[in-house]
């Protein structure tokens, strides 16, 4: 008998061809993991800041600590660990890491024992910062400069911060410190004015949207301008969260149009939300509550749903109140001929009392173990 006709071969090749499956199924990567930028030309919406880095590295004048701020998902991060690379660069282009020597390679394989990236919500002691303090008496093992990267940066004890100041004060030539944060706030005077600070910009929805579309075409995902549209304005000028939400609408070969968008994300679509607050002004109590019940049959998210609404609400406020309300409603998800007719006969007093009360039913909503009573009950009040 030859092996291949033994019942065991087959087991084994079996076992062998599921663990395979197995591993390449495990083997996916996030696409804004896959899609992050490895050069500053790659990072957009943020041209004031990437210019001004690639301009300080290509004279090689680079500072030895900068503060990155802004909201999430902006590119603070991805940005720090570019500049990592381009400090530490053999040779660098216009300013960018040229990704391909052997100290780009070991940053972007996290192998380079020279940089350190810490995130101070877990370590925000001060022997942490301590321990940083020992190591940078020391020369760089391999690359040109001991860089450390504290993601964060605003979740340090104040003695974290006091002895990260000493450092911040004296640093030797050899270390860079690159320091992001999301609440500048609560960051001290002290440690702000020792560094040299940039801060991100929330990202256009038409930027985000041209990512998207470049993204999911380079991918092969079929996506409709629109659907792009919708989930960058959904992602609220974080690129991240956008390109997070186009990898939960991707299924298989199915083109991703809005309604599946809404579909996949629970939200509720424009006229819905629409004629529910035509039902609310016109004080027609069963029209809001059957568009309520048909939201959430289709098992719409209840908070989500209140959120649009909330939403839609504010910027009836703004058409009332701007005479150019454009940039205003540079994210809103209706457009301004639709929100100037809803806006006629909409009492100021109306959407007041609407604002209260919506926002009094999220906050409990969060605790609430029966929120479909709660929200019926909301929008009988109102």
């Amino acid at each position: 008998m030859q092996p291949w006709e033994s019942p065991l071969f087959f087991i084994c090749y079996f076992q062998a061809w599921f663990l395979a499956k197995g591993v390449d199924a495990m083997s996916h990567q996030a696409l804004y993991r896959k899609w992050r930028p490895i050069t500053f030309d790659d990072v957009v919406g943020q041209e004031h800041i990437t210019a001004a880095l690639r301009a300080q590295v290509e004279a090689g004048r680079l500072s030895h600590a900068y503060l990155f701020t802004g909201t999430r998902g902006t590119g603070k991060t991805t940005c720090a660990k570019i500049l990592a690379r381009a400090a530490n660069c053999l040779h660098p282009v216009g300013g960018n890491p040229c990704n391909q020597c052997e100290n780009c390679r070991a940053v972007l394989e996290d192998s380079a024992v020279d940089v350190t990236e810490i995130d101070a919500a877990s370590n925000n002691g001060v022997d942490n910062i301590r321990e940083i303090r020992e190591e940078v008496n020391y020369a760089p093992a391999a690359l040109k400069m001991r860089t450390y990267i504290i993601d964060e940066v605003h979740m340090l004890s104040t003695g974290a911060f006091n002895a990260l100041l000493k450092t911040l004060e004296e640093p030797p030539e050899h270390v860079l410190f690159i320091l992001a944060t999301t609440e500048i706030h609560k960051v001290p005077a002290t440690i702000l004015s020792r560094c040299q600070r940039y801060d991100f910009r929330r990202i256009g929805p038409e930027v985000i949207r041209d990512r998207l579309l470049h993204i999911a075409g380079a991918e092969g995902i079929p996506l409709a301008p629109d659907a792009a549209l919708l989930l960058a304005r959904l992602g609220d000028g974080s690129m991240r969260d956008a390109i997070s939400l186009l990898d939960r609408c991707v299924a298989g070969d199915r083109a991703i149009d809005l309604a599946h968008v809404h579909q996949c994300l629970g939200i509720a679509e424009n006229d819905k939300v629409m004629g529910l607050f035509q039902a609310i002004r016109q004080g027609d109590a069963a029209a809001a509550l059957s568009s309520f019940y048909d939201c959430y049959q289709q098992g719409q998210d209840i908070v989500s749903l209140f959120d649009e609404l909330l939403s839609l609400i504010r910027d009836l406020y703004v058409v009332q109140s701007v005479k150019d309300p454009s940039a205003a409603l540079e994210g809103s998800f209706f457009t301004l001929d639709e929100l100037r007719q809803a806006a006629q006969g909409a009492e100021p007093g109306l959407l007041e009392f609407c604002v209260n009360t919506i926002s009094e039913t999220l906050a409990r909503l969060t605790r609430s173990a029966i929120r479909r009573a709660d929200a019926e009950m909301c929008l009988i009040r109102l």
